[in-house]
């Protein structure tokens, strides 16, 4: 229906419009209606069979010299079906007494019915490509859009079993040696698969719920390590009415803990501080590192590598990300704009 309705204005509109040009060199409206409706199937059956013949299966198809020739054809065609149009009903109304001839003597009385059909044939062609063209980088915005979303899902769902893992383990070993530590690490658990389950799903979180999902991260992990895990954990600033990607920080964190304190048996430290400025999170994170093998080296930054990619996404060219790798320390610093209630719901 819409496409109908789009036919109807377009040819309306070019009626009126060269009704409007001829009227203006013969003051005859009578005459030039009566001519573009006489003249109206000949150039239905030229444009359509256009639009939906030729174009298709010879111009798109880079069929240049069939295309030429097809046209050609079509437009022989249609000036004699336009001219035996006009011959039954214009000349009848307007010039009776006219001796006219279904084919004219003077093949330059052709030329008007020629340049008719051209130009029509052409404006609606251009129309065609013009909204095929808009349709196609419409699609294409879309599908970039939809790949993006789908990869960002990919990279959240890589970050949630590796979490869970190195989690899960902490808690079997609590189970067997400390109960009631157990316990409490089953009630924080709990409260980040329900962070993870439902909120996450989000494009965008209150800095608040997701630093509070953070936080129970690290108090597991405190709970684990106990007395050998030196951790400061600091926020400065106001998370009221602000937003980020969920989970954005958290394999940072992870990181600190799997790749450091994991794998080294005597005190360990983290330092965490986390500032929110009016439209900016920083993130300063500093380990302690273990000397560890090669191995164990191309097995760091799994959660990295994706968090990075998560960020390229997120904010193209609009964060700041710098990892130090010491032989004793691993530190990140990482920048990153915040989403305020306002602005999302702009």
């Amino acid at each position: 229906m819409k496409r109908i309705t789009r036919h109807g204005v377009f040819w309306g509109l070019y009626v009126l419009f060269t009704v409007g040009i001829y009227y203006v060199q013969e003051p005859d409206l009578g005459l030039h209606i009566t001519y573009e409706l006489a003249s109206l199937p000949a150039k239905f059956f030229t444009v359509y069979v256009t639009l939906y013949f030729i174009l298709p299966q010879f111009v798109l198809k880079k069929k240049y010299g069939l295309a030429f020739l097809q046209f050609g054809i079509l437009l022989i065609v249609g000036i004699f079906f336009l001219r035996l149009l006009v011959w039954a009903t214009v000349y009848p109304i307007y010039f009776p007494d006219v001796d006219t001839k279904l084919i004219p003597d003077n093949l330059a009385k052709l030329i008007s019915p020629l340049l008719d059909l051209i130009i029509v044939s052409s404006m609606v062609v251009v129309v065609k490509l013009v909204r095929d063209r808009e349709k196609q980088q419409l699609d294409h915005v879309n599908r970039i859009k939809s790949n993006i979303q789908n990869e960002l899902q990919l990279l959240k769902s890589q970050l949630h079993p590796h979490f869970l893992f190195n989690t899960l383990n902490g808690l079997y070993a609590q189970i067997l040696e400390n109960p009631e530590i157990a316990a409490d690490m089953v009630v924080k658990l709990s409260d980040i698969l329900r962070f993870i389950l439902y909120e996450a799903k989000e494009t965008w979180v209150d800095v608040e719920e997701d630093l509070e999902c953070l936080g129970n991260y690290m108090a597991l992990e405190q709970m684990r390590y106990g007395d050998k895990l030196d951790l400061s954990h600091t926020i400065l600033g106001t998370t009221a009415n602000k937003k980020i990607p969920p989970l954005l920080l958290l394999p940072f964190v992870e990181n600190s803990f799997k790749h450091g304190t994991s794998k080294d048996y005597e005190k360990c430290w983290i330092r965490c501080k986390i500032e929110l400025l009016k439209d900016v999170l920083i993130l300063d994170l500093e380990n302690s590192k273990p000397s560890f093998s090669e191995e164990d080296r191309a097995e760091n930054g799994i959660g990295l590598k994706n968090v990075k990619q998560r960020l390229e996404h997120v904010y193209p060219g609009r964060y700041h990300l710098a990892i130090t790798d010491r032989k004793d320390r691993f530190f990140v610093n990482l920048k990153i704009p915040i989403e305020t209630n306002a602005m999302r719901n702009y």
